[in-house]
């Protein structure tokens, strides 16, 4: 016999996510009631898959599990406090202390140790003064818990506009990414009342078809593209594509608006204007031998057309580099030539400093004895009176 575990997965709600719980000889079927072991302590759930793994599959999971099947009298057994007993307390204490928040329903734990209370906000709420109040008033462990609008539409429940349950509330387990996108790509009127759902959000359902229509669309030929009709023997243009019903709808030179099937059509070439052909034999003709030889040529006379222009540029370039070394070399010259020439000029220019000085002496020595002889003339004059 093969080795290995016993597995089921419940869920604790209607259309929620499953999570798995091993077992090993209890008689369970799909449908029934369970008790397992959760982090929370034990709690009921509903059976909806069983399936068996072997060792090796399971060897890095660490899954809880099974305690025993709900007994009728567990199932019957009714809390003290109701859902809308819940719901109406929590409004009021709400009421009383003004907080921006809205209740939404309630649920109460296996055994009534915990209840939990989902509510909506636009922001983030301060309620732990709400928390105490409640724990005291519902005497249990309250958990308050904020939701988006798309969990709000999933656990309220309601119809859509196709007239059936919300997905979300009936079968939907998880939420998936929808992009406006989707819309688009069915050709669908993007009016915010017909493609929004009750949360205001995208339909859910958009993404159901998706797949195929973009696999069909790529099929058709975009709007706009020219084809030819073969019944008419003309050249239409494409107006509308009715991708499920495989079909085209074409403007015709007249300017007459008329519906083709797409079998019945042929996509022009865009570059020469020719009707392309779906299966064609050009090659059967060609000689394949001489297309290689031709080919090798070719390779060979680019091959030495570049090697000639690199020999090109390489002369090129050392021309240029003899040149820019001779320019280099004159430069170098003339700077060797400039300090010779700085100490020429300082030379003479100390010179031509000195001469003057010197003569400047010469005319101040002399015109200091010119006045003293002048100053010793009447002297010798007075004496020979």
């Amino acid at each position: 016999m093969h080795q290995g575990i016993n597995i089921a997965g419940v869920q604790f709600r209607r259309a929620g996510k499953i999570y798995d719980f091993k077992y090993e000889e209890l008689p369970l079927n799909v449908g029934d009631h369970v008790v397992v072991d959760t982090e929370r302590g034990p709690s009921l759930a509903r059976v909806v898959m069983l399936k068996f793994e072997a060792e090796s599959d399971n060897s890095k999971r660490e899954l809880k599990d099974i305690l025993r099947r709900a007994g009728h009298k567990e199932l019957e057994k009714k809390s003290k406090l109701t859902t809308d007993e819940i719901v109406s307390f929590t409004k009021d204490k709400v009421n009383t202390l003004k907080l921006d928040m809205t209740v939404l329903t309630s649920e109460v734990q296996f055994g009534g140790g915990k209840i939990t209370i989902f509510f909506t906000s636009p922001g983030r709420v301060d309620f732990r003064e709400l928390v105490k109040e409640l724990a005291s008033g519902l005497k249990s462990r309250v958990e308050l818990k904020q939701v988006g609008a798309r969990d709000e539409a999933k656990l309220i429940g309601g119809t859509g506009i196709c007239g059936r349950e919300f997905c979300c509330s009936s079968f939907l387990r998880e939420f998936v990414p929808v992009s406006i996108k989707m819309a688009k790509n069915q050709n669908l009127a993007l009016n915010p009342n017909k493609v929004s759902g009750g949360c205001g959000r995208l339909l859910c359902c958009l993404t159901y078809e998706d797949d195929t229509y973009s696999s069909l669309k790529k099929k058709f030929p975009k709007k706009g593209t020219k084809v030819y009709v073969a019944e008419i023997g003309g050249y239409c243009t494409i107006i509308k594509n009715d991708l499920l019903n495989e079909e085209v709808v074409v403007e015709n030179e007249r300017g007459q608006v008329e519906t083709y099937a797409l079998e019945d059509i042929e996509v022009l070439n865009k570059k020469e204007g020719r009707v392309e052909e779906k299966t064609s034999d050009w090659g059967d003709d060609l000689d394949l031998d001489a297309l290689e030889k031709f080919a090798n040529q070719s390779k060979k006379q680019n091959k030495n057309f570049k090697n000639k222009n690199n020999d090109r540029s390489n002369e090129s370039n050392s021309k240029r580099s003899d040149n820019r070394n001779d320019e280099s070399s004159n430069q170098e010259s003339l700077d060797t030539r400039k300090p010779k020439q700085e100490k020429n000029r300082n030379r003479y220019n100390k010179r031509h400093k000195n001469k003057n000085t010197q003569q400047k002496s010469g005319k101040s020595y002399n015109s200091k004895q010119k006045s003293a002889k002048q100053k010793k003339k009447p002297e010798g004059n007075k004496s020979g009176d």
